[in-house]
């Protein structure tokens, strides 16, 4: 028995249109719509972190953008990225200059070393604008009289003490000693007057540092005992400094 065939009326066909019906934008309103952006891949991938939102603004282009610090947005600066706050650096510096200053026990939570390694390299460039360099000697002691410091104040203190952070402190407090080898390139200080000052900023700087110490560890009523061998540790750079040609 054969398949009836089933045969359809002509107008039931379903005829091309011509190129200029779908040109016309009027006609082409069904297919532009989209689904919702909640629903979307696109949509999932964003919130999920998978891709960032395209640049507002393009970076920028050429050799001076290696030094520039922009970049994507939220992306950290370059100055952050590698620990340098100068708003943190000048609370700091400003604290060393005003020993008498109240001290924040938090002042040296971020124990950041561009301050230090700064007040070392000036002052070891200081010393040696007489014609001798002293970068090895500078660098030596700072070296061996860190680690002896650090050795001790752990042991007066039950508080746990970054080697960082007692770097950090030790190297801001030698301001006042960077200060008499600038100096020291204006006058003489051969005489008396070499004398007193290196031993005023020996003792500036084991007061500032000491005052550090003492908030950080909280130990208050072992001031003395702290500034003793911090008293030493600058008690050398003092005699570098002005005997030193």
């Amino acid at each position: 028995m054969g398949r009836e065939l089933t045969t359809y009326p002509e107008h039931a066909c379903v005829k091309p249109k011509p190129m200029a019906y779908y040109n016309n934008p009027a006609n082409l309103q069904y297919y532009q719509g989209t689904l919702p952006e909640t629903n979307s891949y696109a949509a999932q991938a964003r919130s999920s972190g998978f891709y960032d939102e395209p640049l507002s603004e393009p970076l920028s282009q050429g050799w001076l953008a290696a030094f520039s610090t922009g970049g994507y947005p939220g992306e950290p600066s370059l100055l952050e990225e590698l620990d340098i706050n100068f708003g943190h650096i000048k609370q700091k510096t400003t604290h060393v200059l005003n020993p008498f200053k109240h001290v924040d026990v938090h002042i040296m939570d971020d124990t950041d070393m561009a301050g230090p390694v700064l007040f070392c390299l000036l002052f070891s460039t200081f010393l040696s604008l007489h014609g001798r360099s002293h970068f090895g000697y500078i660098y030596g002691i700072a070296l061996l009289g860190s680690l002896s410091l650090h050795l001790v104040l752990r042991l007066m203190s039950a508080r746990n003490l970054f080697y960082t952070r007692t770097v950090s402190v030790l190297g801001y407090s030698l301001l006042p000693l960077v200060v008499v080898a600038f100096f020291k390139n204006l006058i003489s200080f051969n005489g008396i007057l070499g004398y007193v000052c290196a031993a005023f900023a020996s003792i500036w700087s084991t007061y500032a540092a000491s005052a550090m110490f003492v908030a950080i560890l909280q130990v208050n009523n072992m001031r003395f005992l702290v500034a003793y061998p911090i008293a030493l540790f600058y008690a050398v750079f003092a005699v570098v400094t002005v005997f030193s040609k």
